[in-house]
């Protein structure tokens, strides 16, 4: 089609490595020579009916050098005749405008991303449909397909994105303790310390070695809305502070924790960057001993205040747990049994717990892990399953959130409670 005239060259097709020369082309388009008095009303008609030029840094309106009382107005290749608007119609029939042909040098930078993706891969090869950006990273998820491209894929992101300094491609699936992944540099600076910006709090972290998504950014948010501006939280895998920061930004005290060192460092520098340092303390513990600890902690800091002894530090009892570790945040929940045996007087937390399921009735196969894992039998009315995102075509993201049940925290451990008396077995 005449259209077809606007798009990149077809011998770029297959290119591995970018060559921006090889994009250059001349194009013969139409145009229309109007009088400069009525240009303005011809130039709206035409884009109304999207039969102005339209490509990226070209100048549709152009001066007449034969003439100053005169503007060239260049045409969409296959508009006709027939379907020139009516003012313009007119002046060409009155003879005040007149067409004309002009050559037009389209480069590299006159093409989207898109354009020249299309025209560099093979046409079986699908386009990639979007990347995550962290500081300076545009990040990847490429398709085997897609990977003998990688590279080109890789430069042409980074030449068509200003802010972008890195392209990096993910070569494996999160499967370690601290939830990395392995990438591979596809384009520009092997450098992975990123600043990022995330609702209105700053992050500083090695993208290389701890774990962020940009895709949780909203998720985020509607979990520290939940938050009173005096809660106490403890965020169990609290990565680099996603959730810790803008919560101590609110005002609530949290005890935030990471098995991760690369993690626990950036997040303790992070607390220092958005000023909330002396409202959170950081643990690099596993996660279960972390809860055990706090938990210590606070039934001590409740014996000595009640007792009236002065004390070292105030541990006030949490409002709220956050656990985002979907994979296996919920077999986590058996840190809960008896933490609190012996006190019963504590108010207990609303525990918030990230999960996958692909389950067809999610809720109810969610709520069934969760009691197991807490052994107890009932979750109480203050149950809230939310689907926080889909992650595959059939597994989504889910928070289940739940009052902790007194069932659990309060029960006494299996090991403290008396032998019952075992049958001996038939002699």
């Amino acid at each position: 089609s005449a259209m077809e005239a606007l798009l990149p060259p077809e011998n770029v097709r297959g290119m591995k490595s970018l060559n921006k020369e090889l994009f250059k082309r001349e194009v013969t388009v139409r145009g229309v020579v109007v009088p400069k008095r009525r240009c303005q009303e011809v130039v709206k008609a035409l884009r109304k009916n999207s039969q102005c030029l339209k490509v990226t840094a070209i100048a549709p309106v152009r001066e007449v050098a034969e003439s100053k009382d005169s503007m060239l107005v260049l045409l969409v290749p296959e508009v006709e005749e027939e379907q020139f608007p009516t003012c313009m119609a007119d002046l060409l029939t009155s003879g005040d405008a007149s067409l004309s042909q002009t050559t037009v040098t389209l480069e590299f930078d006159n093409f989207s991303t898109t354009q020249i993706l299309e025209s560099i891969l093979p046409e079986d090869v699908p386009i990639i449909s979007g990347f995550a950006t962290i500081g300076h990273i545009a990040h990847m998820n490429l398709r085997r397909e897609q990977e003998p491209y990688k590279h080109v894929i890789g430069e042409v992101i980074l030449e068509k994105n200003r802010t972008i300094r890195t392209v990096v491609n993910k070569t494996h699936s999160i499967d370690n303790t601290f939830r990395t992944f392995n990438m591979e540099l596809l384009a520009g600076e092997d450098c992975t310390m990123v600043t990022h910006s995330e609702n209105g709090c700053t992050f500083k972290f090695n993208f290389a070695k701890v774990f962020w998504n940009s895709r949780l950014c909203s998720e985020h948010l509607r979990v520290v809305d939940m938050l009173s501006k005096t809660a106490v939280v403890c965020d169990v895998f609290a990565g680099v502070g996603p959730f810790v920061i803008p919560a101590a930004k609110r005002g609530c005290r949290v005890y935030a924790n990471d098995l991760n060192s690369s993690s626990t460092d950036s997040l303790t520098e992070n607390c220092q960057l958005n000023h909330v340092s002396g409202r959170v303390s950081v643990f690099t513990l596993d996660g279960r001993q972390f809860l055990k600890d706090i938990a210590a902690k606070v039934i001590d800091y409740r014996a000595q205040r009640n007792g009236g002894e002065a004390h070292q530090a105030a541990w006030p009892m949490f409002d709220h747990v956050v656990m985002n570790l979907p994979a296996i945040a919920i077999t986590f929940l058996d840190a809960f049994r008896g933490l609190f045996a012996g006190h019963d007087a504590i108010p207990l937390p609303m525990v918030h717990c990230y999960c996958f399921s692909s389950a067809e009735n999610p809720e109810v196969e969610i709520v069934s892990r969760v009691k197991s894992t807490l052994g107890v039998t009932d979750l109480g009315s203050e149950t809230k399953v939310y689907e926080v995102r889909s992650v595959a075509i059939s597994a989504r993201q889910y928070c289940v959130s739940f009052r902790l049940p007194k069932e659990a925290a309060l029960s006494m451990p299996e090991s403290c409670e008396p032998d019952a008396k075992r049958p001996r077995l038939g002699t």
